[in-house]
């Protein structure tokens, strides 16, 4: 997988309803990207089998 430039970060933080300061995005980009890079080398047999479960929302909890 490619790594995110500043910009993809920048637009995925402010998605979630995070503003990163221009001094940080160095750091973040780092960070970010040697994540990602982790979990791509995660490799459980059979993961990839599993379908994933839907999200169900008990009565009264709202979806943010």
């Amino acid at each position: 997988m490619p790594e995110l430039n500043n910009d993809e970060i920048r637009a995925l933080a402010k998605a979630v309803g995070l503003e990163i300061p221009d001094s940080d995005i160095a750091d973040v980009n780092y960070s970010l990207n040697a994540i990602i890079e982790a979990m791509d080398s995660v490799d459980v047999e059979g993961l990839n089998a599993v379908e994933p479960l839907a999200i169900i929302f008990q009565n009264g909890e709202a979806q943010s």
